[in-house]
């Protein structure tokens, strides 16, 4: 072996070394993190599935795009480059191991472009192996709802990637056919060899194959709205049009393989141009001729959607009646159910910082705040005239301070080290370090070289301490929402909901969420991270959906049952507030017309604890030219049987209207405005803080209150509560 020879070999061998003792040492530490929740070889089980899936496409892409390349590869006699030496220009062949070699590393290439974004293909095979049963359907085409939400995204998937594949196959043995000269056009005539004839025949045929498939799946496709909105003429001209370009597919492969048999080029040809214009015609031009032209009403139409919508954006069912209304207008502003202050402003006061989680609670009523950086110990803050009144939380002081320090929370995103005999309770939680080399795997997995060192054996690796980092891992299914701090059994929990969703829903528009649109989201999941010791359970929430069920039996047991849930830490939860946005978003996108759009107020939801329970509020105005009214409000809290939401609408008589929006100036900012019911009538309260830009607020400039038709103001709640009382 030269010395190159002997270079290349240790370069590759060092490659493998270091690649491979890479993965080993994450799987080294993955299994270790596993091992500390009971269950945790699901997790293994997933990842072992996610590796095999991943693995299995990338070696058929592989195959598919090396095999196509050495078909051409076969057929090709030499290749000659010209060469110049002086004033001489020379012909020299290419050698068959060099031209090989080219051939195979660029099908090799080819395949892993062809793999990309197939990570997560083990998440939707698995899904739809066994997809959910929800009991109901559409009236269209009698699909099951979890046929849309597992089935049929998992086939689109396939038949894209087919579609994908095989196109591009096509396409790159078309165009090295042409440069070699096995397929060209002469005397007006498609000449091909029969070594090409047949090879492209064969791509010819698995391409149209795959656009039938697409065409099959086509009206699931529509219908559950991969296509945009559904119309009408969707419903009656593309749906019988997508079993025409179906047949004509089916018929378009077998035209394709009789040129590959018998050299017949009109055939296929004017098999490929049928299917085109098939394609185009079913698909957009007859469709855009009758859409044009259309004058019928869809009414039947738009009461199946809003149907439908009302199931993909949990507004089912919704009680009509009112929520639990405030005896009188002096036990909302007295009891603490309905607060002036808001959580942005309670965590800049009560914690000093805006990196501080605030919840407010019910009983006791007042605002729960923990501050996170600098890490500090949870408060209680109540409001009064004066301002904020805070005091220490009541958290129990366990053996070494077991509830008196926050190892797990949102934003703890580095790795910690404890002894085990000062802190017993992480224990459990912890990944043990023993072993050289299980110390040496864990600190190249982690990229941290204090973890190989000898003095840290014996000792406990607290790993994975962000709060919805944690909660993701467990239910990879699921997205989990901001956490929310809350007190059970005098110890602190990060509490978050789980959501699961669906870009594909039954006749459903979609909404925006997380930067992309969903047309199917529901709060399935309820997690909570014990935040001294790291204690963390996924439960199935109450009144959970299908979707969620589904996923839960292949996560069993790491997803628990519901009715394990804590009473006491259940109470502290609020209506999921990424549901409730999405369904106020869905009630006033159903209800506005173009003359009366329903706009919110205020622009997000805000939260009060009327008779000691947790509720979520948002008001509704019908805004006209002219004027605006008060026309609804939605609410929702979470009961025992899962979260529950109410619409009510004021009473027909005059015209009910909320306050005008009160503007800050250079100095004061105004608050959150809240809308409830004391009593019959509406009640308002916003308040104006004394709070220059980028600042903390100094206090409470001015507070307005209305009730019905009255109102009053001024510098305190009490004052602005004699205002309108007298």
């Amino acid at each position: 072996m030269t010395r190159r020879s002997w270079l290349f070999w240790f370069a590759a061998l060092l490659v493998v070394v270091l690649v491979g003792g890479r993965v080993l040492a994450v799987e080294t530490a993955e299994r270790a993190w596993a091992a500390t929740f009971p269950g945790g070889e699901v997790l293994l089980e997933a990842r072992t599935l996610a590796w095999q899936m991943q693995g299995f496409v990338m070696l058929f892409s592989i195959i598919w795009a090396t095999g196509n390349l050495l078909v051409v590869y076969r057929s090709i006699g030499s290749v000659q480059m010209p060469r110049r030496l002086g004033d001489l220009e020379i012909v020299e062949a290419v050698p068959q191991r060099v031209l090989f070699t080219l051939t195979l590393g660029t099908g090799i290439l080819g395949g892993l472009l062809l793999s990309l974004g197939t990570a997560d293909w083990w998440r939707d095979a698995l899904l739809a192996g066994t997809p959910p049963h929800f009991g109901a359907g559409d009236d269209i085409l009698h699909h099951d709802y979890g046929y849309y939400v597992a089935v049929l995204p998992w086939q689109s998937t396939l038949q894209a990637h087919a579609t994908a594949w095989t196109a591009s196959a096509t396409l790159v043995a078309g165009l090295l056919y042409v440069a070699i000269g096995s397929l060209r056009v002469a005397q007006g005539r498609l000449r091909t060899s029969d070594h090409a004839r047949a090879h492209l025949a064969v791509l010819f045929a698995c391409l149209a194959l795959a656009l039938a498939w697409g065409a099959a799946l086509d009206p699931a496709e529509v219908v559950g709205g991969l296509h945009g909105t559904v119309d009408q003429t969707a419903l009656d001209v593309r749906l019988p049009g997508a079993a025409f370009v179906a047949a004509v597919g089916v018929a378009t492969a077998i035209a394709s393989l009789i040129w590959g048999w018998r050299d017949l080029p009109n055939l296929v040809l004017g098999s490929w141009a049928a299917l085109f214009l098939a394609w185009v015609g079913c698909y957009t031009l007859v469709p855009g001729v009758v859409r044009a032209s259309r004058t019928s009403d869809e009414a039947l139409l738009r009461r199946r959607r809003a149907a439908e919508e009302r199931v993909a954006f949990g507004l089912t069912p919704i009680d009509a009646g009112p929520p639990p209304a405030f005896s009188s207008i002096e036990a909302a502003l007295r009891g603490g159910g309905l607060p002036l202050w808001d959580a942005k402003r309670v965590a800049l006061v009560a914690g000093g910082s805006p990196r501080t989680a605030v919840a407010l609670s019910a009983t006791p009523p007042g605002w729960l705040t923990v501050p996170l950086l600098p890490p500090a110990a949870p408060r209680f803050a109540v409001e009064t005239d004066a301002g904020l009144a805070v005091a220490r939380a009541p958290v129990r002081r366990g053996t070494g301070g077991s509830d008196t320090v926050s190892w797990f929370a949102p934003g703890a995103t580095e790795f910690a080290v404890v002894s085990p005999d000062t802190w017993p309770t992480l224990r459990a939680q912890g990944v043990p370090l023993r072993g050289g080399l299980r110390r040496a795997a864990l600190a190249w997995a982690l990229q941290g070289l204090s973890l190989a060192r000898a003095e840290t054996d014996g000792r406990v690796l607290l790993w994975r301490r962000d709060a919805v980092d944690r909660l993701q891992r467990l239910a990879p299914f699921a997205d989990f929402g901001a956490p929310i701090p809350a007190l059970a059994d005098s110890a602190l929990w990060w509490v978050s909901w789980g959501y699961v969703s669906s870009e594909t829903f039954p006749l459903a528009r979609a909404l925006p969420w997380r930067e992309r649109p969903v047309r199917y989201l529901r709060a399935g999941l309820l997690g909570a991270v014990r935040a001294a010791t790291g204690e963390t359970h996924v439960w199935l929430a109450p009144g959970h959906d299908s979707l969620t069920a589904a996923w839960a039996r292949h996560f069993d047991p790491l997803i628990e049952p519901g009715d394990r849930i804590p009473a006491e830490l259940l109470g502290h939860v609020a209506y999921p507030a990424e549901v409730f946005d999405l369904a106020a978003a869905q009630l006033a996108r159903a209800n506005s017309t173009d003359s009366a759009p329903w706009t919110p107020r205020p622009d997000s939801a805000f939260q009060v604890a009327p008779g000691g329970t947790l509720w979520t509020g948002i008001g509704f105005e019908a805004t006209t030219r002219t004027a605006s009214r008060f026309v609804a409000l939605l609410t929702g809290t979470v009961e025992p049987a899962g979260p529950a939401l109410r619409l009510w609408r004021p009473s027909s008589g005059p015209a009910e209207r909320l306050p005008p929006g009160y503007g800050g100036a250079r100095e004061t900012s105004p608050g959150e405005l809240r809308i409830w019911l004391a009593g019959e009538n509406v009640t308002t309260l916003q308040g104006l803080f004394a709070q220059p830009a980028d600042s903390p607020p100094h206090g409470v400039a001015k507070v307005y209150l209305t009730l019905g038709p009255r109102s009053g103001e001024g510098p305190t709640v009490t004052d602005a509560l004699q205002a309108l009382l007298t």
